[in-house]
C-alpha cells in the first residue's frame, strides 16, 4: 500500500517512501478462536488510517490451530507476515521478535485480544509531536478484571513507578514506540511483561513519553494469563534487574536521528 500522507511531526522519517509509518506487532498464543477476528479488525483499522503499514504476527508456539488459521486470515496480503515459534516462550519474547522484525519507523504492539477500540489507533499518531519517543495508552478500570487482576496491576505500577523510573498509568498496557529507539540494544527482559517497562525506558533515552486515553474493549474468546503466578514472579525478577540497571548501569540519554 502506498499512502501520500506525511508522517507525524519530530518523527524523522526522511523521504524513503518504501518505508512504512508503522509496524503492529500482534503476539499470539493460542488464540484459534480469535485470531482471524483480530487479523481482520487490526487490518481495517489500519487500512482506515491512510498510512503505510505493517502487521507482523508472531505465533507463540501455539498448539491449539492458531497457525492454521493465521495461513488462512493472512493470504493474499504481503503486508501482514506471520512468524511461527518452534515452542511457547512467553508474551516478551513474542513482542522482542515482532521488532526484529519491524521496519516501520513507530512499532506498537496490539495483543491478539485486541483489548482496545482499534478506531483508537489514530491517537497514537496524532500525539507525535518532535521529542516524543513513546505514546503509552491508558484505560479507565476495566470492568472485567478481577480484584486479584486488578490489584496485581496496581502493584506492578507502583512498582514501574518507583523501581524503573517509568511513572505512566498503565505501563502494561498498548504502547506505541519510536523503533529506533527500542531496536537498538540487546533486550533483557524477553522473559516476562517487564519488557513493556524496558521499552519505553529504552524510549525516554532519546525522547518523551506522552499519555493519551484509550477506550478498553475485554476479551470475548480465549483466557487471559497475565496474572499467573509464573508471571508475576518473572515480571518481579525483571523489574529489580531494570532497577539495578538503573541505579548502577549506563544511563546515557541519546539524541534522535
Amino acid at each position: 500500500m502506498n499512502s501520500d500522507r506525511s508522517a507525524p511531526p519530530g518523527s524523522g522519517t526522511g523521504n524513503d517512501s518504501s518505508r512504512p509509518l508503522l509496524t503492529v506487532g500482534m503476539p499470539a498464543y493460542n488464540e484459534a478462536t480469535q485470531i482471524a477476528f483480530s487479523v481482520s479488525a487490526v487490518r481495517v483499522a489500519l487500512e482506515a488510517l491512510g498510512v503505510a503499514w505493517e502487521l507482523v504476527v508472531v505465533d507463540d508456539g501455539s498448539s491449539d490451530g492458531t497457525d492454521r488459521e493465521l495461513a488462512a486470515a493472512t493470504i493474499g496480503d504481503d503486508r501482514i507476515r506471520v512468524i511461527r515459534l518452534p515452542r511457547n516462550r512467553g508474551v516478551g519474547s513474542a513482542i522482542a521478535t515482532a521488532i526484529g522484525s519491524a521496519s516501520g519507523e513507530w512499532f506498537m504492539v496490539i495483543p491478539a485480544d485486541l483489548a482496545m477500540d482499534l478506531r483508537d489507533v489514530r491517537r497514537y499518531l496524532d500525539a507525535v509531536r518532535p521529542g516524543v519517543a513513546a505514546v503509552a495508552g491508558y484505560t479507565a478500570t476495566r470492568g472485567d478484571y478481577s480484584p486479584w487482576r486488578e490489584f496485581i496491576s496496581l502493584v506492578n505500577q507502583w512498582a514501574v513507578r518507583h523501581l524503573v523510573g517509568i511513572g505512566v498509568r498503565n505501563p502494561n498496557y498498548i504502547h506505541m514506540y519510536r523503533r529506533d529507539a527500542v531496536c537498538r540494544d540487546t533486550l533483557t527482559c524477553t522473559g516476562s511483561p517487564a519488557l513493556f517497562a524496558e521499552l519505553l525506558g529504552l524510549c525516554t533515552r532519546i525522547g518523551n513519553v506522552v499519555e493519551i486515553p484509550v477506550r478498553y474493549v475485554p476479551r470475548t474468546n480465549g483466557r487471559a494469563t497475565g496474572a499467573h503466578w509464573l508471571s508475576i514472579l518473572s515480571t518481579a525478577r525483571d523489574l529489580v534487574r531494570l532497577a539495578l540497571l538503573r541505579r548502577f548501569g549506563s544511563e546515557e540519554r541519546r539524541a534522535p536521528n
